[in-house]
């Protein structure tokens, strides 16, 4: 026991004057948890820095790619791609048509179901709409901005666009792995960065 205090009373002065000193973990006793006892760390008994590599994806700005289709209005469905891959669900809260019809207003929630970096965010705008006989100015784009409400980067502001397709027969695809015959859209989400990177 002596010999312990002796030991550890050098140690601190050794310490104090800036030494490097190791102690053994036999000496100072078994430590409060296995994983403390890891090598590599600059003080006995408390585990190694680590580096997360994972934090700058947690934060940074993040783009994913899209296709989408409605199923049974007001639901849709699909899957994306980018930065994160997974499915695409989605609902339609509103759709309002303006009574020229050049312009629809557009709320939805959009959700990607993709492990831990499944989010789901509400997001407002609108699109025009290209009817026939209309002039081609009208494009059919969208623009949609929103905030994710539940699960990955909550809290994060979020910015959809997409482009309608609408095939010209029920035997055409408008969209690569969208079903044959139905009006699809595809597009990007992109997810802002954080303010606190």
């Amino acid at each position: 026991m002596t010999t312990i205090r002796v030991r550890s009373l050098i140690a601190a002065f050794l310490i104090a004057l800036g030494f490097p000193v190791q102690i053994s973990v036999a000496l100072a006793g078994s430590p409060p948890h296995p994983q403390l006892a890891t090598q590599g760390s600059r003080v006995p008994g408390f585990p190694p820095p680590t580096t997360n590599t994972t934090n700058n994806r947690e934060h940074r700005r993040v783009d994913i790619t899209y296709t989408k289709w409605v199923t049974t209005f007001p639901l849709m469905a699909g899957f994306t791609d980018g930065d994160v891959t997974g499915l695409f669900v989605g609902e339609v809260l509103q759709r309002q048509v303006s009574l020229n019809g050049r312009i629809i207003r557009l709320e939805a929630i959009y959700e990607v179901q993709a492990g831990e970096h499944s989010f789901t965010a509400l997001v407002r705008g609108g699109t025009g709409e290209t009817k026939a006989g209309e002039p081609a100015s009208v494009s059919g784009a969208a623009l949609l901005d929103g905030v994710i409400l539940a699960g990955w980067r909550t809290g994060s502001r979020v910015h959809a666009e997409f482009q309608t397709t609408t095939p010209s027969s029920t035997t055409e695809v408008g969209c690569p792995g969208a079903p044959a015959g139905k009006t699809c859209f595809q597009g990007t989400i992109h997810i802002e960065r954080d303010s606190e990177e």
